[in-house]
């Protein structure tokens, strides 16, 4: 609200210090708490990132109704807290143990830099690493918990109760020191420290192979609709009725209408120069000379503009006194199809989107009025109005804009019959069109001649086929022409990649062998996000869409590829196509291939 108030022309609001002093009134009135007052006069720069309160209860309520659930199904449950485990993690030297597992990946590409460490040491470390980029630090903390006893919390417990009470500190429960005798030891550098459960090397060795072996699962959308039940009452009693409710967005909110304009480009003439596309040439007098060569021609544009008969070999005269040749390429005028919406005059109002250049003449001079400042410009449009025609009183206050240069009909015109309006040729006049947007899959088929080829399906279309009675991937599309279906790329779903490099091939291998579980984890990837002729995929331990920096930045992760994400088109997937699996709630790969 401080942000909103401080930024409005002084005409609109009150000031921003009138804006502070009723706040205040209002806090002294006994009308708002404080801690409203607080928030209505803080800035949004002042807002942090971290945890709120809010969030800290839940946490804590999370973790006591846990607590609860545990209890009914085992015997003994011994809650801790994160500084626990972090101390142990410490002390059995688990900390640096992902970062270890990732660094040659990242030295091989330079993403290393060299620290000195508080003993003076120069140790080399992987460039803006946090173990939260790696899946992987929740087994971590799982195993380090499950190695943790009830005696080494009610220890460290005790160890921090003695830190609050200073002349507490000579003090020692006599069964506290039975723990710190059994359970610690004092290292080289004279610090007690928690003994670990084996020989500490054995100790990061086994949690390396446990946690190379893991698979992280990711939930796929598979369930396109739910079937509900719509109760309503009418005149007759209540009716019932069976209905598929779409899961998910089936469009984005904005309704475009779809109008046709005037284009004017250029275009080189050649063999798809027909009578249709000479009809578009601007020029009146090469529009009729080029009809005369096409007729001279039979009407075939290919015998009358290429080979001996191109223009570059046999030009074409187009005056009565043969001054001038048409040129390679003319100017044509086409209709483009395009999606236009009606917008109000805004300052993020993009100028060059509006279709009606006249209008758009009007609003780019009232623009430079003031010195390309829109939010001037365009504020206060009740007294200080934008005239199309001041005479007639007619002022600019929405806009019609370009939209997006593909969309999906969604309704059709009625006349006031309430039948539907047709068109010349017979099919209902579409009225209104969304963008689909979302999409639900890519479905990948074989054409038979050793070539790859797509079918992208948005959630729209998937959703329109489920209610028709269809299945939602079309497995028999093109089988007439020789296509084959062979997997589609769905959001989460998995995918094990030769590599090359490596010479991993996991069509050599069985992926449902446990013992293959390390080699697998380094290959395979989860889809990402699909479009047309575009599939990114993630590695599957990576937490993260796009890495950030401390300080908040976006890393440039072109050196991170073929390590943590892939992307590709249809090409790039190759005759050596990579093998899709499915993977349970438990990591465990339960299916190879389609499913």
């Amino acid at each position: 609200a401080y942000d909103f108030v401080g930024s409005q022309p002084m005409s609109n609001l009150l000031p921003l210090e009138d804006y502070v002093s009723q706040i205040n009134g209002l806090e002294q009135a006994g009308q708002i708490s404080k801690a409203k007052k607080n928030k209505l006069l803080k800035a949004a720069k002042d807002i942090g990132d971290g945890f709120i309160e809010r969030d800290l209860r839940n946490t804590q309520y999370i973790a006591k109704k846990a607590q609860e659930l545990l209890r009914e199904v085992i015997r003994t449950v011994t809650p801790t807290t994160g500084s626990i485990t972090d101390r142990l993690r410490e002390e059995w030297g688990l900390t640096n143990l992902m970062r270890e597992m990732n660094f040659p990946h990242y030295k091989a590409l330079g993403l290393t830099h060299t620290e000195t460490t508080k003993d003076g040491k120069k140790i080399e470390v992987i460039t803006d690493w946090t173990k939260r980029n790696d899946q992987r630090h929740h087994a971590m903390d799982a195993l380090t918990v499950a190695f943790t006893k009830p005696a080494y919390i009610q220890y460290l417990n005790y160890l921090n109760y003695l830190h609050a009470r200073r002349d507490e500190r000579h003090k020692m429960h006599p069964t506290i020191f039975a723990i710190q005798q059994k359970y610690t030891y004092i290292n080289g550098k004279q610090k007690r420290l928690i003994k670990p459960p084996m020989l500490l090397q054995e100790l990061r060795a086994a949690f390396g192979n446990q946690l190379e072996q893991i698979l992280v699962s990711y939930k796929t959308k598979n369930k396109v609709t739910t079937s509900n039940v719509n109760r309503a009452k009418t005149k007759n009693g209540r009716q019932r009725q069976r209905t598929k409710t779409p899961r998910g967005q089936l469009h984005k909110e904005t309704v475009y209408k779809k109008v046709f304009q005037q284009v004017v480009s250029e275009k080189k003439v050649d063999s798809k120069f027909d009578h249709a596309r000479i009809d578009t040439v601007c020029c009146p007098d090469q529009r009729e000379a080029l009809r005369a060569r096409l007729y001279e021609n039979g009407g075939d544009p290919k015998l009358a503009f290429t080979g001996k008969n191109s223009l570059s070999k046999k030009p074409i005269s187009y005056l009565s006194d043969g001054a001038k040749n048409v040129p390679e390429q003319v100017k044509v005028m086409e209709l483009q199809e395009t999606f236009t919406i009606r917008k109000p005059i805004s300052a993020d109002l993009k100028l060059e989107k509006i279709t009606d250049q006249n209008i758009k003449r009007i609003l780019t001079e009232r623009l430079a009025v003031y010195g390309g400042n829109a939010k001037e410009a365009f504020a206060n449009l009740e007294t200080n109005p934008i005239w199309q025609n001041e005479e007639k009183g007619i002022a600019i206050k929405n806009v019609t804009i370009k939209g997006v240069n593909e969309a999906t009909p969604i309704h059709i015109q009625y006349d006031h019959h309430g039948k539907p309006i047709l068109s010349a040729e017979g099919t209902p006049i579409p009225t209104a069109y969304v963008q689909t947007g979302n999409n639900h899959h890519v479905a990948i088929y074989t054409d038979g001649k050793g070539g790859l080829q797509e079918q992208v399906v948005s959630h729209f279309q998937v959703v329109e086929r489920v209610n028709a009675g269809n299945p939602t991937v079309d497995t028999t599309l093109n089988q007439e022409i020789g296509w084959e279906f062979l997997f589609t790329l769905k959001q989460n779903e998995m995918f094990v990649f030769p590599d090359a490099e490596s010479g991993f091939d996991p069509h050599a291998i069985d992926l449902l062998d446990q013992k293959s579980l390390s080699m697998i984890s380094k290959h395979l990837y989860r889809v990402q996000k699909v479009a047309k002729g575009d599939y990114s995929f993630r590695h599957h331990l990576e937490t993260v869409v796009v890495r950030k920096t401390k300080e908040n930045k976006d890393v440039n992760e072109k050196p991170l590829r073929d390590i943590i994400w892939k992307r590709m088109g249809l090409n790039g997937l190759g005759s050596d196509l990579p093998v899709k699996v499915r993977l349970n709630h438990l990591g465990e790969i339960v299916s190879v291939g389609e499913y």
